[in-house]
């Protein structure tokens, strides 16, 4: 199992994500926008994966994931944007996020990158 933050505006997005995460046996925490990201995360020490739009009020995807980075540097960061250009992919290749999804993407291969994600993690334990 692992605890994962969903950072989304869209409540439809949130809502299907966190019910499909909990399916896959997962703990879902939902933000809908940048700030309440941070503070859910700050409450939240035992979140290990962060699902992040770019798109948000408040504080945008572009401008927490560097603050996440900075206060959880061993959190993985998984893009789910639909607007997402080539630039943006490069920008964030460049600083150590390597899971973008383009929105519309199926939920298998999300599943795919958490499950990766846990057994890198387990390696190291």
């Amino acid at each position: 199992m692992k605890n994962i933050l969903i950072a989304d505006d869209d409540d439809t997005i949130r809502k299907a994500l966190s019910y499909a995460l909990t399916q896959f046996g997962h703990k879902a925490y939902k933000a809908g926008d940048g700030a309440e990201a941070l503070e859910i995360l700050k409450a939240n020490p035992e979140i290990e994966i962060v699902i992040l739009d770019l798109k948000m009020p408040v504080m945008t995807g572009h401008e927490i994931w560097p603050l996440i980075k900075g206060m959880r540097p061993d959190i993985e960061i998984i893009i789910s944007s639909g607007f997402v250009d080539e630039s943006a992919v490069s920008e964030l290749n460049n600083n150590g996020i390597k899971y973008i999804l383009r929105k519309p993407y199926p939920l298998t291969v999300l599943q795919d990158i958490i499950s990766s994600h846990s057994s890198r993690q387990d390696t190291h334990r």
